[in-house]
């Protein structure tokens, strides 16, 4: 099972890293991770990990502004997607179909292939 984890800068990103940890605890869960610039800030100024911690605790790991990566594509197989905390302003590209970068353009592929 792939599962995309986004991180983005909304406060609170112990939400994220503990979705992490858990799926880590499924050796048949794959993560792809996402971490927002705004939420990499958040995770220095909010939790005593570094952005490179977090990091380790996925499979994969993508830039938030690489729009070529697989999972901004709908032919990339992916099973389900959780955003964690999830900022105003990255509901707001979801809801807008406004995929400015990576995190909310694998979240509207998930919405698309209905996923």
């Amino acid at each position: 099972m792939k599962i995309i984890v986004g991180i983005s800068g909304a406060s609170a990103p112990h939400y994220g890293i503990r979705v992490l940890e858990v799926l880590r605890t499924y050796e048949e869960v794959e993560t792809h991770l996402v971490i927002s610039d705004a939420a990499k800030l958040n995770i220095a100024l909010e939790t005593e990990r570094t952005v490179g911690e977090v990091e380790a605790l996925a499979d994969c790991v993508y830039d938030v502004n690489d729009l070529a990566a697989p999972i901004a594509s709908g032919s990339f197989p992916v099973d389900a997607m959780v955003i964690a905390p999830c900022s105003v302003k990255t509901l707001s590209g979801l809801a807008n179909s406004f995929t400015s970068n990576l995190l909310i353009r694998a979240g509207d592929v998930m919405l698309k292939e209905k996923r």
